[in-house]
């Protein structure tokens, strides 16, 4: 691929549009660039409702905001002139290279489309929508499994960019006065933060990732009563529900989290001692911020998907029928999660548990 010399000023392009797990986990693409080639520009297009994730990155010279989720709602003349000026905007940008590290049709057109003369992507067997490798003209090896998709997107850059040395590092900027916001409930709650707060997550995109609601109520009194920690139940959009459901099942005190924004969150989960989740976005999030965590998986695969790092346990069981990655249980028992018991999470905490 040519030497670093000659590749000093490149311009690339960074496609992970979504979503706030996945934009977490290819943070080490960039911090790996940056370090390699220190005078490269780097952009990343991502998911406007994720491009907090990337503020004040040092690794990121411009991100480019995609609308998709607002163009599918209302996909008229204004959305499609939108989208015709994002991808007059890219072409402009005269990019050297593109890292395609979503693998599907729509990354793989806005890869074709920028001009670039060196689209990257998955070999067609690692593409999440096999018709991508139409798309990308260099191709990453194929990666049988057993490989952390955070070293999958790296082994992509090798491809790229030749022997580079990987920077796993995930920068994550909270702008002051999200702290402050932050600060503020919990000075509402002075007791809250008497004991180590053990944060509890039960919301996930897919209804198969779910635990029970009951479950993480038995579990969260059992933490509060007998490792002797405060309980904040975390929620995202359209979620608190779940929490103020837990919340009425529990015995022990406890407190429902204030509406939170990316960034309000991180500053809300740097304060936790420890994370309990089902897979999801906040999972990672928190162990990017290397908050131990203890995740309660089903569908997905933990060891392609987890919380990446030390200080991380995951608790699954392999079926028959492991691993689906459907949303919804094809056999409507959701007997991956049902395996899972109250006391397996509990001892784990118990384990990855330090103040």
């Amino acid at each position: 691929m040519g030497s670093h010399d000659s590749m000093k000023t490149r311009k690339i392009l960074i496609l992970k549009f979504s979503a706030l797990g996945d934009v977490v986990h290819t943070l080490p693409v960039a911090a790996t660039i940056r370090k390699s080639l220190p005078d490269s520009y780097i952009a990343w297009m991502v998911e406007e409702r994720y491009q907090d994730l990337l503020l004040g990155n040092p690794d990121v010279d411009e991100v480019i905001p995609l609308r998709t989720k607002v163009w599918r709602k209302n996909w008229n003349s204004k959305s499609l002139g939108e989208i015709l000026h994002t991808i007059k905007t890219l072409r402009r940008q005269n990019f050297d290279l593109v890292l395609d590290l979503h693998g599907l049709l729509k990354s793989g057109i806005i890869a074709r489309l920028s001009g670039a003369p060196t689209r990257i992507g998955f070999h067609q067997k690692n593409c999440k929508e096999k018709i991508n490798a139409l798309f990308t003209n260099q191709k990453a090896p194929y990666m049988a499994k057993g490989l952390h998709v955070v070293d999958m997107t790296l082994t992509l850059l090798r491809t790229a960019l030749g022997e580079v040395e990987e920077t796993k590092l995930f920068p994550l900027q909270v702008p002051g006065e999200m702290d402050e916001k932050v600060a503020h409930f919990f000075s509402r709650n002075p007791d809250l933060a008497h004991r180590p707060i053990i944060g509890i997550n039960p919301s996930a995109g897919f209804e198969s990732k779910q635990w029970e609601e009951v479950r993480f109520a038995e579990l969260a009194d059992r933490i509060s009563e007998e490792l002797g920690c405060s309980i904040l139940l975390t929620w995202g959009p359209g979620e608190k529900f779940k929490a103020q459901q837990i919340s009425a099942h529990m015995k022990q005190k406890n407190w429902i989290a204030p509406p939170t924004s990316i960034l309000e969150s991180i500053a809300l989960y740097k304060r936790m001692a420890l994370l309990v989740s089902c897979d999801s976005g906040p999972l990672h999030l928190a162990a990017a911020l290397g908050i131990p965590t203890v995740s309660i998986f089903g569908p997905t695969d933990p060891v392609r998907n987890g919380a990446y790092g030390v200080n991380h346990e995951a608790i699954y069981k392999v079926l028959a029928c492991s691993f689906c990655w459907k949303k919804t249980c094809p056999l409507g028992t959701k007997e991956c999660m049902q395996q899972v018991t109250v006391d397996e999470v509990f001892q784990a905490v118990k384990r990855d548990y330090h103040i």
